[in-house]
């Protein structure tokens, strides 16, 4: 009776650690999940910013601002421009896991660049990239994020992704907002991008 009673003990402690490693390995894959989401979004929003500069450049207008919802939250906007392509860019705060990178555009003149966590990013010769010229990307790879300046030929290791901290790192877009005249693109540093409605003529207020 006693042999029998051991070996069910130490059946049960093993269903229990089996329960436990799955637990864990389900846990891991759904906080992967959601970090390939942000980034896929932050990636998006990166397109998005970039097709803002150069409507700024064209001069064009918002002809349209749709919400974009998920389990009834708002979690960004899809715009159309009266003769650019329309973009989808979202905000709020997303990141769960490790520091969130964040690229953000500046304005130094009269042209805007490309920032990470509100440095400069820079080219080979020491000078700003400018964010009409081609957009960083993001991705996530052996549990780190890693971004790369030259459409993907090389990508530079960044900050761990997974596993440290439960930080709550921001999205890149703070907050988006219209009235009747514009709509006001509020990024993660306080720049504001200020994007003139319907048949208005476009004006960019510092």
């Amino acid at each position: 009776m006693k042999k029998y009673l051991t070996i069910l003990l130490a059946a049960l402690i093993v269903a229990a650690c089996h329960g436990a490693i799955w637990d864990k390995l389900n846990d891991h894959e759904a906080r992967i999940a959601r970090l390939e989401q942000l980034c896929n979004q932050m990636n998006t929003n990166i397109d998005a910013l970039q097709a803002i500069v150069n409507a700024i450049a064209a001069r064009d207008y918002v002809k349209e601002v749709v919400p974009v919802t998920e389990n009834g939250l708002i979690t960004g906007y899809h715009i159309v421009f009266n003769s650019s392509n329309p973009i989808t860019i979202f905000n709020g705060k997303n990141g769960e896991d490790g520091h969130t990178p964040i690229i953000g555009i500046k304005k130094d003149g009269d042209n805007w660049y490309w920032t990470l966590d509100g440095e400069w990013i820079l080219d080979g010769d020491g000078k700003k990239v400018r964010a009409d010229a081609g957009a960083p990307r993001l991705k996530i790879e052996e549990d780190y994020w890693w971004v790369s300046y030259d459409n993907g030929s090389t990508w530079s290791k960044l900050d761990k992704a997974v596993g440290e901290s439960n930080s709550g790192g921001d999205s890149m877009i703070q907050d988006i907002r219209q009235d009747d005249s514009y709509v006001y693109i509020i990024l993660a540093d306080g720049e504001e991008l200020k994007i003139a409605k319907g048949g208005l003529h476009w004006v960019y207020v510092d």
